[in-house]
């Protein structure tokens, strides 16, 4: 056997030249357990509805206050039975990192709900003002006095 083939033959069988070693992967994360993933698909859920209204807010797009109303009370309902499991689940590091998450989304939730209702206030004060001055003749203003 000539030395070529001797070559040829061990680089196949593994007794040739070495291979430069593979850095071993980390290993994935573990898998939450059942319920722990049950708990992190409604917060998943219930944070896609609060992100999709806080964006139609600040976008100014028309919402379905009683829609996003009527979701997000399903997803409340949905959230406080998978809750109720909790305490067998034991401290998660995923489930606390996902629910300090949820909770970041609800708070900008309720900041653009905050900015609407101040903005709605703000026009129903300036309607009430408005009918108030229609409807009075000026009888009984201060101004009328001085006149």
């Amino acid at each position: 056997m000539t030395k070529a083939k001797g070559q040829a033959l061990g680089s196949i069988f593994g007794t040739g030249a070495r291979r430069p070693a593979v850095a071993p992967q980390p290993a994935p994360p573990p898998s939450p357990s059942p319920g722990a993933a049950a708990l992190l698909a409604v917060v998943d859920r219930l944070e896609s509805v609060l992100d999709a209204e806080t964006e139609a807010l600040k976008r100014n797009l028309p919402v379905d206050v009683a829609e996003f109303g009527n979701r997000k009370r399903q997803g409340l309902l949905e959230l406080g039975r998978a809750l109720r499991t909790a305490p067998a689940l034991g401290p998660q590091p995923e489930v606390r990192e996902r629910l300090k998450r949820f909770a970041a989304a609800a708070e900008r939730n309720r900041a653009a709900l905050g900015t609407q209702l101040r903005a709605v206030r703000e026009i129903a004060d300036i309607i009430g003002q408005t009918l108030r001055d229609a409807e009075s003749d000026g009888t009984y203003s201060a101004v009328a006095g001085r006149a």
